[in-house]
């Protein structure tokens, strides 16, 4: 591993606390500071959309573009119907709504592994990894889900 990647891991490993969320049977662990609301996803305006936004929530007196995206993180154009809530993420740069098909905040705060080299490409939301109760989660933040949501917008424009 090299040093920017380690130092990029054991900033990770200061989070206290992650949340979990469940997209397609895929855990994904995000900061628990960068979560803001969890929302019903009656609460998602439809109508109210950017280019492959599922709608937009009103939350602190500003609109926030909702996301669907796969367990392999690609953008959907719709709901899946597993889905069951929208998380709203905010890292002070970054707003924006992802709906999940589960989220629930970890008790403890779990061990980060590094990843594997194979894995660690420098455009990669994946950060680190975690051994759950049930399986494998891939830790990632708000600002790695945003430069993948804008990556993959630029790419369907192309």
């Amino acid at each position: 591993m090299n040093g920017q990647a380690q130092a990029a891991l054991a900033k990770l490993r200061e989070i206290g606390a992650f949340a979990v969320l469940a997209l397609d049977g895929r855990k994904w662990l995000v900061p628990q500071a960068e979560v803001q609301s969890l929302e019903s996803l009656l609460d998602i305006d439809p109508e109210v959309r950017i280019p492959h936004s599922v709608g937009a929530v009103a939350f602190a007196g500003e609109w926030w573009p909702v996301y669907c995206l796969s367990g392999e993180l690609r953008i959907l154009p719709q709901l899946p119907g597993s889905r069951r809530a929208c998380l709203l993420l905010d890292n002070g740069a970054d707003r924006f709504g992802l709906v999940c098909d589960q989220v629930e905040a970890l008790a403890e705060v779990p061990h980060l592994l590094a990843l594997p080299a194979c894995m660690a490409l420098p455009d990669s939301p994946i950060q680190a990894l975690v051994l759950l109760d049930d399986g494998l989660g891939c830790v990632t933040t708000t600002e790695r889900l945003a430069a993948l949501l804008a990556s993959g917008v630029e790419n369907v424009n192309a």
